[in-house]
């Protein structure tokens, strides 16, 4: 609308210029105002065509509206002729991420479905679509409030979806992202009260459950049941070889008798008949001891 007055006051300027020249005597006056004529008539018409035509960028798409009425019909990417007297607001269309870069991080207290504090880091990305710019234009407003409007439907999301779990289903990580996506997605379908269709707000293309912390006290009894569970599988793995031993040595004790020793000693000497060594059995109460008489001199010498 600026650039459509722009041009037309300077088209009047040069109107007028154009009036003063045919008044003026022919001479050096009458061809300066002829030029400032010429020159305020080009960039007149230059400022009417630029109000005439509208360019949307790649990643962006554009909402015509003038007088209080909207133009329902979204401008997609390219050159647009449009009514010199319409205004046109532009949304982007390109995926938008939940913090922003250089945006400090988000924890959102949540609650657990036995009312347990729980603390959630998440992130997400998210788009809306061109062809329901006109009605976000329409019912919300400002790209700006459009930001604030996903920040509270993550908000709602997160806590809605952490409720459905217990304080023991911390580790179902997949399950509870899963959970608070699909929350809020739907948290982003608005009902207008103008009598419209519902139509979403913005669309949830990622969802990231980066962090998830129970309270302190959780934390230590979890820590503390950890260390309980370690502590009774080391005293059943030593129990279980205390009884592993002892099983081995009453089995030791039943099999080891003076008969089965006897009998052992004895196949031992009947394989030593082929030795070259010479060996003196010498009967004793306490068994048949067996003297290495080799040994025996080479210990005397």
């Amino acid at each position: 609308m600026g650039k459509l007055i722009l041009g037309g006051i300077l088209l009047l300027v040069s109107f007028f210029l154009m009036v003063a020249r045919s008044s003026s005597p022919p001479g050096r006056s009458g061809g300066m105002l002829r030029a400032f004529a010429l020159l305020f008539s080009a960039v007149g018409m230059l400022a009417v065509l630029a109000a005439l035509v509208v360019v949307v960028e790649p990643g962006q798409v554009g909402v015509k509206h003038a007088f209080g009425t909207v133009d329902m019909q979204s401008l997609l990417p390219g050159i647009h002729l449009v009514t010199p007297w319409s205004s046109v607001e532009r949304y982007s269309t390109r995926e938008e991420q939940f913090p922003q870069a250089g945006e400090q991080v988000e924890t959102i207290a949540a609650l657990s479905s036995e009312q347990m504090g729980m603390t959630v880091d998440a992130g997400l990305r998210w788009q809306i679509n061109p062809q329901d710019a006109p009605h976000i234009f329409t019912e919300i407003g400002t790209e700006e409030q459009i930001h604030s409007i996903v920040r509270n439907a993550i908000r709602k999301g997160v806590r809605d979806g952490m409720v459905r779990f217990s304080i023991n289903d911390i580790s179902k990580r997949t399950e509870i992202a899963t959970a608070m996506q699909a929350l809020v997605d739907s948290a982003l379908i608005t009902q207008p009260r103008s009598g419209v269709e519902p139509f979403r707000i913005a669309e949830v293309t990622a969802f990231f459950l980066r962090d998830l912390q129970p309270p302190e006290q959780v934390i230590a009894a979890i820590n503390g049941k950890i260390a309980q569970e370690q502590q009774i599988q080391t005293e059943r793995h030593r129990v279980e070889v205390a009884r592993l031993q002892s099983d081995q040595q009453r089995l030791l004790n039943q099999t080891l008798t003076a008969e089965a020793l006897t009998k052992q000693y004895l196949e031992v000497l009947h394989d030593m008949k082929g030795s070259s060594n010479l060996v003196i059995l010498v009967p004793t109460e306490g068994g048949i001891p067996m003297l290495d008489i080799a040994k025996l001199q080479q210990n005397l010498k």
